[in-house]
């Protein structure tokens, strides 16, 4: 067997150097490590007749290797990692001493599986491992939760007579508990000899990460009436834990008492800080930060999480300037990344920006995710794109933040490249990475991409997820594929209010109100899950569509009465919008009246849309007023009013009160904004406004309505008529409240068809419209 570690390697950028050395330390799999050096042959190695009292005898080193061991030591503690491996691969004899340092190293480095490599090789090459470097193995099995491994190392330190020393004990408590088996944590801790405040702490540690708060407090009684004193580490196990206030205050006052550790331990004080905090008692944490004589970065840390968490993100940058300003204290990359998720201001975010940039911080990961964060949360994506390239290996974390800012910024076709950018590197993307794809797919109506990422999932296991199921119902119910929808709705893992709200929406949208009611009254029977504000908009926006007047104002009033909500004025709205529909506009009026707050300018839009559709010249104008008082005093800079009005007059053919309207909207300073449609080419979306003649093919378009027109004798066709119908197909429009075709206002089913045909095969042989059936 070669004593080595692993061969040097001297390619690379110097700073690369130790992650390229440690290549050979990882491994994919601990049974390879176990395979290649099986236990047997450990065993068989492991403590000759030298060994009889389980240690090795002590002999005398050479100076040269008893200097090489502690330059070795010492380059692993400074975290000279590249460095410490290449004098481990030089020295001629490597004893116990080395390889313990260069396993205990790793392991303190966070590279465990190295360590187990590592110590795997110290036992192979005839070196019995001390007590030392069990505890580092065990160790870097805790960290890299390989249960196998340990428990091998585990029967190496029973033969070797290790296991019931302290330290080793308290290794194997923390290795059973991290991995999972709290049994045999408390089977080893039972089988310690005379367990000290490391054991103990250890135990107590282990029923606390595993949730089992009743018995970690049970051990620390255990221990006091033992006559072990705890220390720090296990007083903040007990605050770290889903402590009750009471215990805390409890715990916090036998820590000044007993331990006089409130004012000296800055471990005590951010367990402290970060207990009271998690209580609401944020008074309390102040106080013990205050009294802190000597504050170091977790303190600060603490303190800018624990304003943070009180919804006071101001005071949190105030703790960090406070922080840089006393020089005492240098900020870590946690620190940042704390500071730029309270950042709201591309100023202060640009400063910090440069602040991490200048203590050379950026290059760690959680720092640049923040930066991302920070970047799309103040709608900056342009540098939220410099800083994704400047990453050098982003994580899945990087790309999802990504996405996620490029879709609620509304550049849903970046968040979509990215998606694909991300899969096409090799990484695979999480549930909340598809469900911003996803959502950008539907804006756009992309159904093709959509399902291609709808495959993607499904073949990940994402497709059963709340977030992915969620999109995917959203995605394929906005493109007008009902069955799809509520297919995605079946197959899901668990449901939360959003799915079942997507899924009634979806059948509003495709304008099955019974269905969408049939959901709605599932929904209401099942336990636990309450319908929210969104969810009783959809079920009035339902039996508005199918006409159910009395019906939906039964569910208003019961929404008004009893929700824990109560009606907002878009439920106010759409009960307006239901009776105008239906003609009863007295109705509608004396609701408008009764509401408990001030109707603004949906509540009038409604009421005179529902005015124009059955001509109500008197109650149209009242609202016309209201709108345009609310327009032109600034509070809705909206058109909608004035066009509806204008067209309630064009209707009774009063076109001087029309135009009067018109001239009203152009005296105070407001156009009619331009419908706009789409329609998607081999992944190509071709945009349209009314009388557009920017597209390269507008002419062959036009000549192609033409023909289709012509034939149509519902009534007599203009050019003029045609250039403002250049919507061809089934669209959304720029506000993306509704499906729907302008076609079918005057030309029959076949029409569409034909002209459906006509504009694949006559203007591109190989075009697809989609949406249009």
């Amino acid at each position: 067997m070669g004593s080595k570690i692993n061969v040097p390697i001297k390619t690379g950028k110097k700073r690369n150097a130790s992650s390229c050395r440690l290549a050979s330390f990882a491994p994919l799999h601990w049974e390879w490590i176990w395979a290649k050096r099986p236990m047997a042959a450990m065993q068989t190695k492991l403590l000759p007749a030298s060994a009889s009292h389980g240690r090795p005898r002590r002999r005398v080193e050479p100076p040269e290797v008893v200097h090489d061991c502690k330059r070795l030591d010492r380059l692993m503690k400074s975290g000279r990692l590249g460095d410490a491996l290449d004098l481990f691969d030089r020295m001629p004899r490597k004893n116990v001493v080395a390889w313990t340092s260069a396993v205990s190293g790793l392991t303190r480095n966070w590279r465990p599986e190295a360590a187990m490599a590592a110590f795997a090789d110290m036992v192979a090459s005839g070196v019995a491992p001390n007590d030392f470097a069990c505890n580092a193995a065990l160790a870097a099995c805790a960290d890299a939760s390989a249960l196998r491994a340990g428990e091998q190392v585990h029967s190496l330190a029973v033969r070797a007579g290790f296991a019931g020393d302290s330290w080793v004990g308290s290794s194997l408590v923390e290795l059973y508990s991290r991995c999972g088996d709290l049994g045999a944590a408390k089977g080893v801790f039972d089988r310690m000899e005379s367990p000290d405040v490391v054991g103990y702490t250890s135990l107590v540690s282990a029923f606390c990460r595993s949730g089992e708060f009743e018995l970690a407090v049970d051990t620390l009684h255990q221990m006091l009436r033992q006559g072990v004193e705890p220390n720090e580490h296990t007083m903040a196990s007990i605050l770290g834990s889903c402590c009750p206030l009471v215990l805390g205050e409890q715990v916090h006052a036998y820590m000044i008492k007993a331990m006089g550790l409130q004012s000296q331990s800055m471990y005590v004080s951010s367990a402290l800080i970060d207990f009271y905090s998690r209580n609401s008692e944020f008074d309390m944490a102040k106080a013990v930060f205050n009294n802190l004589n000597c504050k170091n970065v977790v303190t600060w840390s603490s303190m800018m999480q624990l304003h943070i968490r009180d919804g006071r993100p101001e005071d949190a940058l105030q703790v960090f300037d406070d922080m840089i300003s006393e020089g005492v204290v240098e900020p870590t990359e946690f620190a940042f990344s704390i500071a730029l998720g309270a950042c709201g201001s591309i100023a202060l975010g640009r400063q910090l920006h440069f602040s991490a940039i200048k203590r050379d911080l950026t290059s760690d990961l959680r720092v640049s995710n923040a930066l991302l964060s920070m970047y799309g949360r103040i709608c900056h994506v342009q540098e939220l794109e410099a800083v994704l390239k400047d990453i050098e290996n982003p994580d899945i974390v990087s790309w999802t933040t990504a996405i996620s800012a490029n879709f609620q910024n509304g550049f849903s076709e970046k968040a979509i490249a990215l998606l694909s950018m991300l899969h096409s590197r090799g990484l695979m993307p999480n549930d909340y990475a598809f469900s911003s794809a996803l959502i950008s797919c539907a804006d756009l109506a992309l159904l093709d991409q959509g399902r291609q990422f709808h495959c993607l999932a499904l073949k990940l296991g994402c497709d059963m997820k709340i977030c992915t199921g969620n999109a995917l119902i959203n995605l394929y119910s906005q493109c007008g594929q009902i069955a799809p929808a509520k297919f995605a709705f079946d197959v899901m893992d668990h449901r939360d209010v959003t799915s079942w709200k997507s899924l009634i929406h979806g059948y509003v949208q495709h304008g099955d109100a019974s269905m969408a009611l049939q959901v709605f009254g599932e929904m209401r029977s099942i336990k636990g899950t309450e319908p929210d504000e969104s969810t009783f908009l959809g079920v009035l926006a339902a039996c508005n569509h199918a006409g159910l007047v009395n019906e939906g104002v039964a569910l208003f009033r019961a929404i008004a009465s009893h929700s824990q909500h109560g009606a907002t004025p878009s439920h106010y709205a759409c009960v307006v919008d239901m009776m105008g529909r239906s003609g009863k506009f007295y109705d509608a009026l004396r609701l408008v009246e009764e509401m408990p707050f001030r109707p603004g300018a949906l509540i009038w839009k409604m009421l005179l849309a529902s005015c124009r559709l059955h001509g109500n010249l008197e109650t149209g104008e009242l609202a016309a007023e209201r709108l345009m008082e609310l327009s032109e005093g600034g509070e809705n800079r909206d058109s909608a009013s004035y066009v509806l009005m204008s067209g309630i007059h064009a209707m009774r053919g009063e076109w001087r009160d029309a135009d009067r309207v018109r001239r009203r909207m152009d005296e105070a300073g407001m156009r009619k904004e331009a419908g706009c449609s789409w329609v998607e080419v081999h992944n190509e979306v071709h945009t349209f406004v009314a009388r557009d003649k920017s597209h390269p093919d507008s002419a062959s378009i036009y000549q192609i309505l033409w023909n289709c027109w012509m034939p149509c004798k519902i009534q007599p066709v203009t050019q003029k008529m045609l250039n403002c119908s250049i919507c061809i197909c089934r669209f959304r429009c720029s506000k993306r409240d509704t499906f729907f075709c302008c076609i079918n206002n005057f030309a029959p089913k076949d029409s569409i068809q034909q002209l459906r045909y006509k504009l694949q095969y006559e203007w591109n042989p190989t075009m697809v419209i989609t949406g249009l059936n």
